[in-house]
């Protein structure tokens, strides 16, 4: 069964339902530069209207799209400007090709229940492993970019610069796969840190495609 959905509506309803600690925030990704069309508790994150799509964003965009991509993503670890960390959970919407066009996130600070479970798991062994944060609620353009150059780089133990032409490449093909160069000036910015040519890093890019 399909429906139409006012999303403004929807988002009320969640938000009620949810309480202040949880924030909704819908995406329209005709633009995702400016993509947040819709927010409620945005204090959580800081971000407003006209907020970027974020790298995790775009990357489900492209994952998600197709008959059998998938619908909805929950339970990931983001980050807030502030450094806030929230539990966020993702549902797509997809036109009739498959591709995805909008998005409903709602992003939770459960640090209430997270205190009450430490006190629980203070009487049991304790553990060690640590929730990697996989997406960054970045209030610009620039940060979204930055970001994902973060993400990718942090993946190498050497400067950027002293990677070999094959780990370059590596590089420039994941910052493809994350989105990156859909966003105005990054590919200047990347070739810059890794001290390429844009030819070079266009050739990068053609040989990953090809």
């Amino acid at each position: 069964m399909k429906l139409t959905i006012d999303a403004e509506v929807l988002a009320d309803f969640v938000s009620a339902l949810l309480g202040p600690d949880s924030e909704i925030a819908v995406h329209d990704l005709s633009d995702p530069t400016a993509s947040l069309c819709i927010i409620r508790n945005g204090v959580l994150s800081g971000r407003g209207i006209g907020a970027p799509a974020t790298d995790l964003a775009r990357r489900l965009a492209q994952e998600c799209s197709g008959a059998e991509g998938d619908d909805f993503r929950v339970d990931y670890r983001s980050k807030a400007a502030s450094g806030l960390s929230l539990r966020s959970s993702t549902l797509v919407f997809k036109d009739e090709d498959g591709q995805v066009r909008a998005m409903f996130c709602v992003n939770t600070d459960d640090s209430r229940y997270r205190r009450a479970l430490d006190a629980v798991q203070a009487l049991l062994p304790a553990d060690l492993s640590q929730e990697r944060h996989q997406e960054n609620l970045s209030a610009s353009v620039d940060d979204v970019g930055l970001d994902i150059m973060k993400a990718v780089l942090d993946q190498f133990e050497v400067d950027p610069l002293r990677l070999s032409p094959e780990e370059k490449s590596q590089v420039v093909l994941e910052f493809d796969r994350r989105g990156l160069f859909s966003i105005r000036g990054f590919v200047a910015r990347a070739a810059q840190v890794l001290d390429i040519s844009e030819p070079t890093l266009y050739r990068y890019l053609k040989q990953s495609r090809d």
